[in-house]
């Protein structure tokens, strides 16, 4: 399987999350909280449109897999997508309006720091265990 595509997703994804987490560290998330609400939503759709072509053609393929390390890994990751996923999710509905950051600025930066923790170390995972076995 050709792995280009979700590692550029990756990327993207990451892009923006390091963008919201530059305001934090820079204490500009008011300021900026147009922009940033408009980069969780658009890391929202990034990643769902990632999560389903994960689902269409890497997870299917790694557990239809006759390669047990290939098989034992895809259902693994698979099921700790699904936690990433509730977690993000949560994440978003707390965040993905201007007024619902604005009213904890201080909440919003520690969520926002834990939930883009847990997707960076995905991202490294996938790339570095996942896909070198692709």
């Amino acid at each position: 399987m050709d792995v280009k595509n979700l590692k550029r997703q990756h990327s993207e994804i990451m892009h923006l999350a390091t963008y919201i987490l530059n305001n934090i560290e820079k204490s500009t998330v008011e300021q900026n909280v147009h922009e940033i609400v408009k980069s969780i939503n658009t890391i929202t759709g990034k990643l769902k449109i990632h999560l389903l072509n994960e689902d269409k053609y890497l997870y299917p393929q790694l557990l239809k897999s006759s390669n047990i390390e290939l098989n034992t890994f895809g259902k693994k990751y698979y099921e700790e997508m699904k936690k990433v996923t509730e977690v993000y999710e949560n994440y978003k509905l707390k965040y993905n309006t201007v007024s619902k950051i604005e009213q904890n600025v201080s909440n919003f930066n520690k969520d926002t720091k834990q939930v883009f923790k847990l997707l960076s170390n995905r991202v490294d995972k996938e790339e570095k265990e996942l896909y070198s076995l692709l």
